[in-house]
């Protein structure tokens, strides 16, 4: 069975390497290693002080492209570091599409920290505020950037309740989610949604897998940019839903402003939809922690 997420093109570290050492000699790229795959791209750890990130999809191409227009006008008004890319590879016979490179942010992402209810809370306003900060940029800043495709789908109520519908029926199969009639029951009661905005500058895949974490388990960088556009700020306030427990709700919400109930409805919406998927590709790609990840986000948006 095929799915969304299936790579077109694959590339090997040391395949990788070698075109690195190639096109930007003075990084004097010694060592390489896998950091992780997504969906869109495959990221690589080169002298453990630099991120590659090598497109899987075609798709991914103007991602890319909207990433590396959007960040440098970006970092300076954050209150965490995100990625600045720095080198663009160009295409070759060994690799047919153009990749990015850039300085490593540093930090664990927080799926693998493997937080807590607790201390997931205790990032409750730190990311909140993170949010406020981008959600408040003027949209003139990255408005010259080429955002592909028309993202208000991503976040409409009526298209985002079909693709539910569909994802969980593949997870009905594998015998997940538990909480599957509670979920329902939930989904219905969210049918009667406002329409998507698209003005507010968003990270548009904001969750567990992008955010890193210190030593300290404090919020220490965003990462993964691709999805980056000007939308609707529920697509990000998602992460309320999916990563943070019911109690910190409230201190979310004090930290970031003012959010409508019909924005996390919308929110919550998404959170569903972004987790069972993610429940869904942790499964079908081995991925025993983003697979935890989706499932018990599930379980926790079916208590609210």
């Amino acid at each position: 069975m095929s799915h969304q997420w299936d790579a077109e093109q694959t590339i090997e570290p040391s395949a990788a390497l070698q075109l690195i050492q190639e096109q930007f000699p003075d990084l004097c790229a010694e060592k390489i290693r896998l950091l992780g795959v997504g969906w869109d791209n495959s990221a690589f750890i080169v002298n453990e002080i630099y991120i590659f990130r090598f497109p899987r999809r075609e798709i991914a191409l103007p991602l890319l492209e909207a990433e590396s227009c959007a960040l440098p006008k970006l970092a300076a008004r954050l209150p965490v570091p995100i990625p600045f890319p720095e080198w663009k590879g160009v295409p070759s016979e060994q690799f047919p599409w153009p990749f990015t490179g850039y300085r490593m942010v540093p930090g664990l992402s927080a799926c693998h920290a493997n937080l807590s209810e607790e201390q997931r809370a205790r990032l409750a306003e730190p990311i909140a505020r993170f949010l406020k900060d981008l959600h408040t940029i003027p949209p003139a800043e990255i408005a010259q950037c080429h955002f592909f495709g028309d993202n208000r789908a991503r976040i409409d109520g009526a298209v985002i309740t079909q693709r539910i519908a569909k994802t969980f029926q593949q997870l009905d199969e594998l015998g997940l989610p538990e909480q599957k009639t509670e979920l329902e029951a939930l989904i219905a009661n969210l049918q009667n949604l406002r329409p998507p905005s698209n003005s507010t500058v968003v990270h548009g895949d904001f969750y567990v897998r992008h955010l890193l974490v210190d030593e300290k388990l404090r919020l220490a960088g965003v990462i993964d940019w691709g999805d980056v556009h000007l939308g609707d700020p529920a697509i990000d306030l998602a992460i309320g839903h999916s990563f943070l427990p019911k109690s910190a709700h409230a201190a979310f919400k004090k930290a970031y402003g003012e959010i409508s109930d019909a924005t996390w409805d919308l929110a919550k919406l998404r959170a569903i939809y972004s987790s069972s998927l993610l429940a869904l590709f942790g499964h079908h790609s081995g991925d025993a922690v983003l697979k935890r990840e989706g499932l018990r986000a599930l379980r926790v948006i079916a208590t609210e």
